[in-house]
């Protein structure tokens, strides 16, 4: 009879014993003990949040983004017209924007909101965020969608906005905080329906059924 090399049942054991602790890890039925449970808050809104939408609207929906986040230009580009059309054009949503850093956008933001065009600086921003450089690139966008630019840089190197833009960043980590968030996954986009947590490029889908059982 041919003599089975010792080495070989170690490595076979070993083997045996990874695919074990693989199932476990990632195959097995999971104790949801284990898995952190993201939970419904309240989310305190501003009078002087940026809003799109009616403000009496059933359904709030408060977003956390950065216009350097990809994932934001994915919900911006795809997810957003939709619940644009179907809630808040309607009546039954309404939409809040809330800056995350750097914070030279969030000013940059509430200075063209001082001249009535906030949502046309907002496009613009995500249009070029592959041209965002300096806070110089910011006051030339002001000025390519026809923002007064003395008055939008006096804004600006005044920093009247900076104190809130903080603020929209603290507010967001609070909340996702709050929510019991795991901390790898603290970051944008993150939207709180109502309370509800959406947190990441989540699917059309997804919006919808959490708007959904807010409306009934």
């Amino acid at each position: 009879m041919k003599k089975i090399n010792p080495y070989v049942i170690i490595i076979v054991i070993l083997l045996i014993a990874v695919a074990v602790l693989g199932y476990k890890q990632w195959g097995g039925k999971k104790n949801n003990n284990d898995t952190p449970q993201i939970k419904n808050i309240d989310v305190e809104i501003f009078k002087d949040d940026l809003q799109i939408g009616k403000a009496d609207a059933p359904v709030t929906i408060v977003e956390y983004f950065s216009y350097l986040c990809g994932y934001c230009k994915l919900f911006e580009d795809e997810v957003k017209p939709k619940i644009l059309e179907n809630y808040i054009q309607t009546g039954k949503a309404k939409l809040i924007l809330r800056i995350f850093p750097p914070y030279e956008l969030g000013q940059a933001a509430l200075c063209a909101n001082d001249q009535g065009k906030f949502l046309e600086y907002h496009d613009y921003l995500f249009e070029n965020n592959g041209n965002i450089k300096t806070t110089d690139d910011l006051k030339n966008f002001a000025k390519n969608i026809g923002l007064n630019k003395s008055s939008f840089n006096q804004c600006m190197d005044s920093l009247k906005y900076e104190s809130r833009a903080k603020d929209w960043y603290n507010q967001g980590i609070s909340d996702l905080e709050k929510a019991g968030t795991p901390k790898e996954k603290i970051g944008t986009p993150a939207f709180f329906i109502n309370g509800i947590p959406v947190v990441g490029a989540m699917p059309y889908e997804d919006f919808v059924k959490a708007i959904e059982s807010e409306l009934k």
